[in-house]
């Protein structure tokens, strides 16, 4: 217990802050804070706006002479020899923390003071999730919440309780301000946010150290009514998705309606008035989209797309708005996959961004993707289908990127496939989700440079012209296997798992190994079960792709 304070009810917590540090403040409901202040006899401490507390984890450097270790005097692809089972070198990451803040009373808060006075650990309590709002009653009292504006009002200042920090001492009091904003949530609504900051934010941020989605939205949100919106509607579909609901909820409906008149009033408004909030909503109204793939018509990319052209800025501006426009060129090239059409964004636009120093992961991650956008334009570009120059320019930028992040990281494990071992990908760990991101681009670009490039040797026929596809289609296999690969052995990228079902979708027909064909249907199946992302349009065409090109059995 706080020194000081009288034995008597105390207050409960309305929420908790957290300051990036480890740091966690209970703040009390108004009705009581009078009470505590008087209390407590000192300055009220606030929450202080500190960074998000992931800093940029480089990988393992390796030698100056940028050579790779070899095996039978050949390097992989990722500089690594693959190493036997049971090599005691070959721990992983296989959880990624979490750091989502806590929702907790006051009664809580003196069990766990209790409890580290004493040293004798309590039994964790269940928690029961508020039910969804689904029924006609519940959208009217949603609406009634909400029509006076924003869920964010502005109240008069309150003390922060302290709940506890890193080393265990008592932090110092600080300054309060006249006043602070207070999020005025539901027991839903805070949940819906809470959904977002575990499961859709890291998404998001899978090249982004500092976790701006996760984190910064969320803290934008308690003040800006239209992101507010965004993340409640996003966290609301993907829970109907979960639930396999096959309509809409209305709670994700309501939400979404109401962030669509506030993006579509500033987007109708001067550009100067243009901020990273809105395009950083504009983006979770594409996810919103992308989520429902039987209508998935990029309505909000496209507004996404004139934002970019307005404010080119954003992929240099560092930030919340720099992680958006990143996140909005992946949504663009899964768009640009998924209907055979170029990227629709100036893709000069992101040369002047700060990732070209390679500075982190992230930075490396981000620059092989902006290659794999320019490997798509000349793809789905008619002019420059042909074009040798072009192509070659492409390949050799690649392996430009590649031997520099040799220098930057390389997986911690590597074991090359083998299907006689029921083992029909390539086991590949990795330190990092970008780093896990960046290998699975890097193999994206190897697929699409031998399946969609022109031929530079001479033109062949007959058996020559057969022997010469199906060799090409082989190294196609190996790069598909390394993207599932990656995303199977780091589990605690879940963005991977995007990534992999794209690209089956593209050349997944390539597959021939029965064994590798089986495993590729049980891991698009477990990506839409496990994470709502629907698979089953991929899974059956690959199945009568295969069909197709096997033919007939009783030839």
């Amino acid at each position: 217990m706080f020194k000081g304070m009288p034995a008597y009810d105390l207050p409960k917590v309305s929420f908790i802050l957290e300051d990036g540090n480890g740091l966690e403040y209970g703040v009390p409901d108004v009705e009581s804070a009078k009470v505590v202040a008087s209390a407590l006899h000192a300055p009220s401490p606030v929450v202080e706006e500190t960074p998000g507390r992931a800093v940029p984890i480089t990988g393992l450097l390796i030698s100056e002479d940028n050579s790779a270790p070899t095996q039978n005097g050949q390097s992989n692809l990722y500089g690594l020899a693959s190493q036997a089972e049971g090599d005691p070198h070959s721990n992983n990451q296989e959880a990624r923390p979490s750091t989502a803040p806590l929702s907790m009373t006051w009664d809580h808060l003196q069990d766990f003071s209790s409890c580290r006075e004493s040293g004798t650990p309590r039994s964790a309590t269940a928690v029961t999730y508020p039910l969804d709002f689904s029924s006609p009653s519940s959208i009217a009292e949603l609406q009634r919440r909400h029509e006076d504006g924003p869920g964010v009002t502005s109240t008069p200042s309150i003390a922060a309780y302290p709940v506890g920090n890193a080393s265990g001492a008592s932090p110092m009091s600080l300054a309060t301000p006249g006043t602070m904003t207070q999020p005025s949530l539901s027991r839903r609504e805070a949940y819906l946010v809470q959904h977002f900051i575990n499961k859709i934010g890291p998404w998001i941020d899978v090249c982004d150290a500092q976790m701006h989605f996760t984190h910064g939205l969320p803290r934008r949100a308690m003040s800006r009514p239209m992101v507010l919106y965004a993340l409640l509607a996003l966290a609301s579909r993907h829970l109907g998705v979960m639930s396999r609901q096959s309509e809409e909820p209305a709670e994700a409906a309501f939400y979404h309606g109401q962030c669509l008149k506030s993006v579509i009033e500033q987007l109708q408004g001067p550009e100067a008035l243009y901020d990273d909030s809105l395009l950083a909503s504009v983006v979770c109204l594409r996810i919103y989209e992308e989520i429902n793939f039987t209508n998935d018509q990029a309505h909000h990319l496209a507004g996404t797309d004139r934002l970019m052209r307005a404010i080119p800025t954003f992929a240099i501006s560092g930030g919340l708005g720099e992680a958006a426009c990143w996140q909005s060129l992946r949504q663009d090239i899964y768009m640009s996959m998924t209907r055979s059409k170029p990227p629709s964004f100036n893709l000069e636009n992101f040369e002047l961004s700060s990732v070209f120093t390679f500075r982190d992961d992230g930075a490396c991650a981000n620059v092989v993707i902006l290659l794999f956008a320019k490997i798509l334009r000349l793809t789905y570009t008619e002019s420059e289908q042909n074009n040798i120059a072009a192509w070659k320019r492409m390949a050799q930028d690649v392996e430009a990127w590649n031997d520099r992040r040799l220098r930057l990281f390389q997986p911690i494990y590597y074991e090359d496939l083998d299907v006689t071992q029921n083992r029909p990908f390539p086991i590949i760990h990795c330190i990092t989700p970008p780093q896990v991101a960046a290998l699975q681009y890097f193999n994206a670009c190897q697929v699409f440079l031998r399946l969609f490039g022109p031929q530079t040797e001479p033109v062949s026929s007959g058996f020559h012209a057969s022997k010469r596809r199906r060799a090409l289609e082989r190294e196609v296999t190996f790069y598909l296997a390394a993207i599932v690969g990656l995303a199977e052995h780091n589990p605690f990228v879940e963005n991977a798992r995007f990534t992999a079902a794209h690209l089956l979708r593209v050349g997944g027909y390539c597959i021939e190994n029965p064994l590798q064909r089986t495993r590729v249907i049980q891991f698009l199946d477990q990506v839409e079960e496990s994470m709502g992302w629907m698979t089953s349009h991929t899974v059956a065409l690959l199945k009568e792709q295969w069909q197709d090109l096997d033919g007939p059995k009783d030839m």
